[in-house]
């Protein structure tokens, strides 16, 4: 048979018996045409290997083989493939022609309704599932893979490009067969992958259809491919806020990033989706392992011999440059493959990963990680005593950055980071159980287990403008929230809490409620007996910031006593002024001891304070090398109140200032010692208006 069957896509030519009336479409790895079977009188499918690969003649091998494979799947949501040949050195299959169109199709009308999406993926998910048991992965699934007939029942297309999993060989040889919008991480790294890879892909064309975009976006194949290996699933509540809440988690985790973490087959995926559809909720949709856990080196107070890991950043970088489906770049990755196999360490990187630090002879001590004074001996952390090094009572430092929630040692060491959902985040705190971090998204209350790697969501205020204060006690027994700067001090009680979605069920549990004064924050005392709020009082026409301490034990028949108010009449502070009379930050050691800062610039960096509730007297803070007095914000204390953490940023830098980090011993301030701050990647806080809020987690 003549190529010009392929070329000039002229009707009434034939492969095999098979008329060949149109062409239907062209894809990397074939060219389908709208074929006669004269035979059983009816329109089939016919599909041909691309005449670019004749002269490969290994690939037509492997093509006619696994197409075998393929034909002998059957399932009623799977299109039937008819026959298996070759023709004149062309192999071609035959398959069921749909007349329907295509899932491609449909959405080039618009973003899908949930519940048709669900009907469709209910529908497919048991033909996917089978072929995963018979050790088929699809590899390629997308929209234009997803067929309809007449009945507009959805079908499977396409299997002939798959791979009979835990093979070796596929159908270009060396290249990895996909699409990037819809290739899971592990077959973008050119990894072995199993039916969840199919499941990712089944994730993200499920969010092309419930918005009517794809969840990333890229101006080359190759950037979009490394996307789904380094960027966090987007929350699809940003691109359609129509639908549920509980969308979001659905979609953490149908594209979880590790495939253990992710819907584990296409039903299970289906069922969930199908509970959404119907407005419920569900435990899976809020217990989602929600962390691809990119653990960097760590840095050492004292010489520890380390052996140093392999990074993945290279195969990253080859994913993406092999893209994906073009068999001549295969060829590339051969090429590169050995130059990236040897990086140093996993992006971000550290700056003890950019020196020979790690690999230094025991006589050359690597720079300390915590902030102390240099007149003062570092603590000493042994080598071989088991745990995280305990410094100020704390053992673990969580802090938000780039719209995550990370995780370190007290020395800056082991640092992990535990959510990749991108989405601002704020009131980080650590729950009484030591290893589950509380936080506020939006409207809603999540934690974070983090042994557990689950995130789930305790409740939202879907009605509510903001919330602005979700602070426990140190005894785990209340919680101060501010809903709409109404102030509820209440038990904290994680089941009745799960409850309660707006201020009339606040009310109606058994607390105390607040409305004298606009509330913003709130802290506790280290007995439960007072609480230091952040309000807003109006003069002058403005919104003026005071901290206010008062005693609550008998709130629930009274309102709560004043017990101290500042700055007011106490001290002025530098920044604290008639255009910013605003206090973005403070904390309490629960005692006498207040740490705030005023605000100068990047959203609420400022000069540092402390104030002593006994003396009534403050201070300003600057311990950061530098004759530079600003900026700091969100100091913490350590749970012994010995230490506390801060973030710093150089406004004699000007735009070229970096967030530094600094863990203080607070004794030592004003006695001329100086301090260095603790090691951090490279460009590791990338927004200069970042909000740290360190949360430090009392150890044992």
């Amino acid at each position: 048979m003549d190529e010009t069957i392929l070329s000039k896509k002229e009707p009434n030519k034939k492969i095999g018996r098979y008329e060949i009336k149109s062409e239907l479409g062209r894809g990397g790895m074939a060219t389908v045409y709208l074929g006669y079977d004269a035979l059983f009188d009816r329109e089939v499918a016919i599909k041909v290997l691309p005449a670019e690969f004749l002269h490969d003649p290994q690939f037509s091998v492997r093509f006619h083989r696994e197409a075998k494979v393929i034909a002998a799947l059957e399932h009623p949501a799977i299109v039937p493939v008819y026959d298996v040949g070759e023709a004149d050195g062309l192999p071609y299959f035959i398959m069921r022609y749909m007349d329907g169109g295509s899932l491609a199709d449909l959405l080039a009308k618009g973003e899908i309704s949930l519940k048709e999406v669900a009907r469709i993926i209910r529908a497919i998910a048991p033909a996917l599932d089978d072929s995963h048991q018979k050790g088929i992965v699809h590899r390629d699934l997308k929209p234009a893979n997803i067929l309809f007939d007449s009945n507009n029942q959805p079908y499977l297309s396409d299997f002939g490009i798959a791979k009979i999993s835990g093979s070796q060989t596929n159908v270009t040889g060396s290249a990895i067969i996909g699409t990037p919008a819809y290739m899971s991480p592990e077959q973008a790294q050119g990894q072995e992958i199993d039916g969840r890879s199919d499941v990712y892909a089944l994730g993200a064309i499920i969010y092309r259809m419930l918005t009517g975009t794809r969840p990333f976006i890229g101006d080359t194949p190759m950037s979009m491919a490394i996307k789904h290996i380094t960027d966090p699933t987007p929350d699809i509540l940003k691109d359609n806020p129509e639908l549920p809440l509980s969308a979001t988690a659905f979609m953490y985790k149908a594209m979880a990033k590790d495939p253990d973490y992710r819907f584990q087959t296409a039903t299970e995926l289906a069922d969930a989706l199908s509970v959404l559809s119907q407005g419920e909720d569900t435990a899976d949709l809020h217990t989602v392992p929600n962390r691809t856990k990119p653990v960097l080196p760590k840095i050492a107070p004292t010489v520890i011999k380390r052996e140093k890991k392999k990074s993945k950043v290279g195969l990253w970088i080859i994913a993406g440059v092999i893209l994906i489906g073009l068999a001549g770049l295969g060829v590339l990755s051969k090429i590169i493959s050995p130059f990236f196999a040897t990086g140093r360490a996993p992006s971000p990187t550290t700056r003890a990963a950019t020196t020979s630090t790690a690999n230094q002879p025991d006589s050359v001590l690597p720079p300390t990680a915590e902030a102390i004074p240099s007149s003062i001996p570092s603590p000493t952390v042994e080598p071989e005593v088991e745990g995280p090094p305990i410094i100020g009572g704390a053992d673990k430092a969580a802090f938000v950055a780039n719209n995550n929630v990370w995780m370190m040692n007290m020395d800056g060491s082991d640092l992990v980071q535990l959510t990749v959902d991108g989405t601002e985040k704020s009131k980080l705190q650590w729950l009484p159980d030591n290893k589950t971090l509380l936080y506020v998204v939006g409207k809603c209350i999540q934690t974070m287990d983090t042994e557990e790697d689950r995130v789930d969501v305790l409740t939202c205020f879907e009605q509510a403008e903001f919330i602005e204060a979700f602070q426990i006690s140190p005894s785990g027994e209340e919680v101060a929230i501010s809903l709409n700067r109404e102030l509820f001090i209440l038990p904290f009680d994680l089941e009745k809490l799960g409850q309660a979605g707006n201020r009339n069920d606040l009310l109606a549990m058994d607390g105390c409620f607040y409305d004298e004064s606009p509330v913003r924050d709130a802290r506790w005392s280290s007995d439960d007996s007072q609480l230091a709020i952040i309000f807003v009082d109006a003069a002058d026409n403005r919104q003026i910031d005071t901290v206010r301490v008062m005693d609550i034990k008998n709130c629930r028949g009274s309102l709560p006593d004043r017990l101290d108010e500042f700055p007011a009449q106490r001290f002025t502070m530098s920044g604290y002024n008639s255009a910013h009379p605003i206090i973005p930050d403070f904390d309490w050691d629960g005692e006498e001891l207040f740490l705030m800062n005023t605000y100068k610039r990047n959203d609420g960096f400022g000069y540092l304070y402390t104030y002593n509730t006994r003396s009534h007297k403050a201070l300003p803070l600057t311990p950061a090398p530098t004759d530079s007095t600003c900026c700091y914000r969100d100091a913490r204390w350590s749970p012994d109140g010995s230490h506390f953490m801060v973030a710093f940023q150089d406004i004699a830098l000007g735009a070229d200032a970096k967030i530094e980090l600094y863990y203080l011993l607070y004794g030592t301030l004003g006695t001329g010692a100086t301090y260095t701050p603790m090691e951090m990647p490279e460009e590791f806080f990338k927004n200069p208006r970042e909000k740290p809020q360190f949360a430090l987690r009392p150890a044992g």
